[in-house]
C-alpha cells in the first residue's frame, strides 16, 4: 500500500502557510460540495445578492475555512 509522509517546518512562513492550506482542504471540499450541490435549491425566486453572499460566508464558517489564514 502506497505511503506518503509530508512534513513541514512550522518556522517557515511559507511552509506554515502550507500546512494551513493542507488542514483546511477538508472543509474547502465540504464547502465546495454544499454549495455546488445545495446552492440553487436553497434560494427562491426574490433572493437578494445580499442573502446568498451572506450564506456563503457562513458555509465557509461552519466548515471552518477562515480565507485570511489561508491566503496572503
Amino acid at each position: 500500500m502506497p505511503k506518503a509522509s509530508i512534513k513541514y517546518d512550522l518556522d517557515n512562513h511559507d511552509d506554515e502557510m502550507a500546512y494551513r492550506r493542507a488542514n483546511a482542504s477538508l472543509g474547502m471540499a465540504c464547502f465546495i460540495h454544499e454549495v455546488l450541490l445545495n446552492g440553487k435549491r436553497r434560494f427562491e425566486h426574490g433572493t437578494t445578492i445580499d442573502d446568498i453572499w451572506e450564506w456563503l460566508w457562513q458555509e465557509a464558517k461552519d466548515n471552518g475555512i477562515d480565507i485570511d489564514k489561508i491566503i496572503e
